[in-house]
């Protein structure tokens, strides 16, 4: 499908797509770049093959037809004004990113003239991070969100549709706005409730931490799972996508209110309702076959 594709940042998605390309023979060759300098060695200790990770941005740029970029969503300026001067004139570049107004607004005011961009995102992980972490089956039957730079259905964004599908994935495609807004409720918001459930936990009594952790029932035990990801990843992601975070925390807060409330007028029918409620949607993402664990053999 590619000559050559080039993956900028090779983590756990980095990695499962060079193991998902390779598995389904998308790519003669598969070139990496990231700035972590213990990369190069763990690629050869992790048995990759045929996967050549290079010192040099640039030379890695100017060989691509495909390049994804895995990296933080506030890192991708200094890797679009890169591929702007080294990459090919028919280069496609997409990327796996949280996050998608932001990367639409910056490239279609400084790169739009200088290559293709196909903004993706690919709705697949684990709370396990490092490419060690890869499998291709990661995204075996998951969601990838495309969202067009113009709104358009382009040959190369049906180009980068092809790719995502020969990984296992449904492609829907979606405007920018409309993703982060959706992202913000179902990825976003989620994560910072549980960042800030662990550090409520983190301030109780010294005397509680010890039992905290001891007694971890499901739902903490769950929400400390989501807190195992990459911190650098979630920080551009509260940052790139706050408008709209703020926004839904203000509507969280106020529905924690009011169960508050509930409770301490021993509103027990109402309780019950809109407990209720809640199960309607977690049967709703059952059916979709999106529940469930991610990694195999956990």
């Amino acid at each position: 499908m590619f000559a050559n594709i080039l993956i900028i940042g090779f983590g756990l998605i980095g990695s499962s797509i060079a193991k998902g390309v390779q598995k389904n023979n998308l790519s003669k060759k598969i070139t990496v770049f990231d700035t972590d300098k213990t990369v190069k060695k763990r690629i050869v200790s992790s048995k990759f093959k045929h996967v050549y990770h290079v010192a040099k941005i640039e030379n890695a740029i100017s060989d691509a037809d495909l390049i994804i970029i895995c990296i933080p969503v506030l890192e991708y300026e200094r890797v679009f004004i890169n591929i702007a001067k080294h990459g090919k004139s028919n280069v496609i570049v997409t990327d796996v990113g949280s996050t998608k107004s932001n990367i639409v607004k910056l490239f279609n005011k400084n790169f739009k003239s200088k290559f293709s961009y196909v903004p993706s995102h690919p709705i697949a992980g684990t709370e396990k991070s490092g490419l060690e972490n890869g499998f291709p089956e990661l995204f075996h039957n998951r969601y990838n969100i495309i969202c067009p730079t113009d709104n358009k259905k382009t040959k190369n964004v049906i180009t980068i549709k092809k790719f995502w599908e020969n990984l296992g994935m449904q492609v829907d495609i979606l405007s920018a706005k409309e993703h982060d807004r959706i992202l913000g409720i179902t990825s976003h918001l989620p994560h910072l409730l549980a960042y800030s459930l662990v550090r409520t936990a983190m301030k109780t009594e010294k005397s509680m931490k010890s039992n905290i952790i001891k007694y971890s029932a499901g739902g903490f035990r769950d929400f400390t799972r989501i807190t195992e990801n990459n911190p650098n990843m979630w920080r551009d992601v509260f940052l790139a996508n706050e408008k709209i975070i703020v926004e839904l925390s203000k509507s969280l807060i106020k529905e924690i209110k009011e169960f508050g409330q509930d409770m301490t007028k021993k509103q027990s029918s109402k309780l019950h309702t809109k407990l209720n409620e809640t199960r309607k949607v977690r049967k709703g993402i059952i059916k979709a076959k999106m529940a469930g664990k991610f990694i195999p053999n956990d």
